[in-house]
């Protein structure tokens, strides 16, 4: 049996989001194909992981890393997941993030997924994360996207052997929902930077319409900002904008009862929050960037995330007809259809396997579903 082990450096990075879950999916669901596997994070913050389940192993959890202690934390992180590689002896390690340190004191080999390469195109990557070794080093690279992979040839020139696309999913295929809508527009996560929610407040805040007739709730991500008060003061949106946090089942609800799901990053790795609001019965109005083109096709309404007459044109054209919204959904639930952990961590599973010992894949069938 194969044992592989994940880092746990991801779970101290975040609390919840994208990339938590898709670590936890293939750690749950490995054993299904003879691959033994363990998350592994002694100090952590996550909300996903349990102590319960025999595959997790941690320590300690924390609600915030206190300031100035970041290093601090991932130092005591790795030391102790250096140890722990000694005692477990795992054919190769999945890196769960950028962990640039662990890499110097390990001889076993290791696969890296990349998520997205943001921080390259924001010229922020000298300031950052430093991947080039824990690239080159690699024996083999998940990519999220094919947009992803492409990014990452172009900025590391990997060869493209060296690559396999997986995407992410979601939970069980997507059924009819019956839900009453609320007038609500969902924006979920973070808000800052390539996020650019500002320029869907100045959209909103421009359409008498939206702001007779609907709210913004943002769920999860930080604070409200300074400059996002200011915006939301000069365009007298206080009784508009609303903010809340929770676990998957709260999103859920609003995912259900939302009448659109809006995202106008000026980029993505994959749009997993997207692919959920669809699961969910909601429509999606969302970026026109090669990601989302690749990911979701047809089914969403597409805007310009520079232009914001034509973000605020948009929201109106969707928002106005109750066809329209019905048109996205049913379009949403077959792009669901195409993406789900099942296939994800077989695929993964085949990756594995043919990296460490050249076994014959598995085959997607009838016989062999999760």
């Amino acid at each position: 049996m194969i044992k592989i082990l994940f880092e746990g450096s991801i779970f101290l990075h975040q609390k919840v989001g994208g990339i938590s879950k898709y670590i936890f999916k293939l750690n749950q669901k490995n054993s299904l194909f003879k691959i033994k596997s363990i998350i592994f994070a002694p100090i952590n913050k996550s909300f996903i992981l349990s102590k319960n389940l025999k595959n997790i192993i941690y320590f300690f959890k924390v609600r915030e890393i206190p300031a100035y202690c970041f290093k601090f934390f991932y130092l005591i992180n790795n030391l102790l997941t250096i140890i722990y590689i000694k005692l477990y002896k795992p054919d190769f390690l999945h890196l769960t993030y950028y962990n640039n340190f662990i890499i110097n004191y390990i001889k076993i080999p290791y696969i890296l997924t990349i998520y997205d390469l943001i921080h390259e195109k924001l010229n922020k990557e000298q300031n950052l994360f430093k991947k080039f070794k824990l690239i080159q080093n690699a024996s083999h690279i998940i990519c999220i996207s094919n947009q992803t992979k492409k990014d990452l040839i172009k900025y590391y020139k990997v060869r493209k052997s060296k690559i396999s696309v997986i995407y992410l999913g979601t939970e069980n295929k997507s059924k009819k929902i019956n839900f009453k809508k609320k007038k609500i527009i969902l924006f979920v996560g973070s808000r800052v930077g390539y996020k650019n929610f500002i320029n869907l407040l100045k959209a909103f805040g421009k359409s008498k319409f939206l702001k007779n007739n609907f709210k913004i709730l943002c769920f999860g991500g930080e604070a409200i900002t300074i400059e996002e008060k200011k915006i939301i003061n000069r365009l007298n949106l206080r009784e508009n904008i609303f903010f809340d946090n929770g676990d998957d089942k709260k999103l859920n609800t609003y995912y259900k009862k939302a009448s659109l799901y809006v995202s106008v990053s000026l980029f993505e790795g994959f749009g997993l929050t997207l692919l959920e609001a669809m699961r969910m019965g909601c429509p999606v109005l969302c970026s026109n960037i090669p990601t989302f083109r690749e990911i979701f096709n047809n089914s969403c309404i597409f805007v310009n995330p520079k232009n914001i007459e034509n973000i605020r044109k948009k929201l109106e054209q969707v928002l106005k007809s109750k066809k329209e919204q019905k048109k996205l959904i049913q379009k949403g639930f077959i792009t669901v259809s195409k993406y789900n952990w099942d296939r994800c961590i077989l695929e993964t599973a085949n990756i594995y396997k043919k990296i460490l010992n050249g076994e014959k894949k598995f085959d997607f069938s009838s016989d062999n579903k999760l």
